[in-house]
C-alpha cells in the first residue's frame, strides 16, 4: 500500500512540473493600406485590406491632375504639343508587408503624400497666352493623403512576456508653400488590453523618428496591437502677386511616414515553482524511497 502511495506521489510531482503551452489566437485582422488624391476637380483613390491570411503584402497608388491647357503650341484639349499651363497635381501611395506568426506579429509599412500647384506664375500674370496684363488661368488647390495600418486583435490563454522592437519615422521631405497650406505626418504604436483598456505600450511621433525597444508582461486576455502611419498634404492656393518669384515647379509639398522591422514577439513565462531540477530531485527521492521500502519487505 505504501509503495502505491509513493509511486502515485512521484507521478503527481512529474505531472505538476510540466508547463502548459502559450497560445495566441487572432480575433480580428484589420491590416490595410489606402491612398487618395485630388487636384482641382479630378480625384483618384485606391485601397486594399487583409483577407485574413497570415501574410499581407500590398501597395496602392492614387494620382490626380487638374487642367492642362495648350494655348500657344497648337494642341487643344489634351492633343499634341507642349502644354503652356499645367494645373495642380497630387500623388499618394502606401504599402505594407506584414506577417502573423504563432506567437508574433511583424511588418514594414509606409505612407507618402505629395502635390504641386502647377505653373502658378503664368496663371497669375496671364503670360500663358502671350497677352500679359493679368487675367490668367486660375490655379487649383490639391489634396493627397495615405495610410498604412497594421492592426491585429488577439487573445492569449495565459500570461506572456512580450518584446516589442522596430523603427518609426515621420517627417517632411519637401515643404515649400503658403501659410494656408497644411502638411501632417504621424507614426504610432499601441498595445492595449481590450478587456481593461489599460495600455501596455503607447507612442506617437510627428516630424521625428524613434527606435522601439520595449519589454513587459501581458496577463491572459484580449489585446489590440496597432501600428499606424499616415501622411497628408493639403495644398491651398494663396492670393499671390506677379512680383513673387516662384520655383520652376511652382509650390510643392511632400511628406511621409513609415515603420520598419516592427515586431511584437510573445513568449511563455517560466513557472518559478516547481523548478525542473527540484521536480526531478523530488521524483528521484520518492523513487528511491519506494525501492528501499520494497527491499525491507522482502528481506
Amino acid at each position: 500500500m505504501i509503495k502505491q502511495i509513493l509511486l502515485g506521489g512521484a507521478t503527481a510531482v512529474l505531472v505538476t512540473g510540466s508547463a502548459s503551452a502559450l497560445t495566441m489566437s487572432v480575433n480580428v485582422d484589420n491590416r490595410s493600406v489606402n491612398a487618395f488624391a485630388q487636384a482641382g476637380g479630378d480625384t483618384d483613390s485606391d485601397g486594399a485590406a487583409s483577407g485574413g491570411g497570415s501574410v499581407f503584402n500590398e501597395s496602392v497608388n492614387a494620382s490626380a491632375q487638374s487642367e492642362i491647357f495648350f494655348l500657344n503650341s497648337g494642341g487643344s484639349g489634351g492633343g499634341a504639343g507642349i502644354p503652356d499651363f499645367i494645373g495642380a497635381v497630387a500623388n499618394a501611395s502606401a504599402g505594407q508587408s506584414s506577417e502573423i506568426g504563432a506567437l508574433s506579429i511583424s511588418g514594414n509599412g509606409y505612407a507618402d503624400a505629395s502635390g504641386n500647384h502647377g505653373n502658378i506664375l503664368e496663371a497669375i500674370t496671364g503670360d500663358a497666352d502671350g497677352a500679359g496684363g493679368g487675367g490668367g488661368l486660375a490655379p487649383s488647390d490639391f489634396r493627397s493623403e495615405s495610410s498604412s495600418i497594421l492592426e491585429v486583435l488577439f487573445s492569449i490563454d495565459e500570461a506572456a512576456a512580450f518584446d516589442l522592437s522596430g523603427f518609426l519615422h515621420a517627417g517632411n521631405e519637401i515643404a515649400v508653400g503658403g501659410s494656408q497650406s497644411d502638411i501632417s505626418n504621424v507614426a504610432s504604436v499601441i498595445l492595449v488590453n481590450a478587456d481593461t483598456n489599460e495600455s501596455a505600450f503607447k507612442t506617437e511621433i510627428s516630424n521625428d523618428s524613434q527606435v522601439l525597444d520595449e519589454q513587459g508582461v501581458l496577463a491572459a486576455g484580449n489585446y489590440k496591437f496597432n501600428v499606424s502611419v499616415a501622411a497628408e498634404v493639403d495644398g491651398v492656393f494663396n492670393e499671390l502677386t506677379s512680383s513673387i518669384v516662384l520655383p520652376d515647379n511652382g509650390f510643392g509639398y511632400a511628406t511621409s511616414a513609415g515603420f520598419k522591422g516592427v515586431a511584437l514577439q510573445l513568449s511563455a513565462i517560466d513557472k518559478p515553482i516547481p523548478e525542473p531540477v527540484t521536480t526531478t530531485l523530488a521524483a528521484m527521492g520518492l523513487g528511491a524511497l519506494v525501492l528501499r521500502t520494497s527491499r525491507r519487505r522482502h528481506s
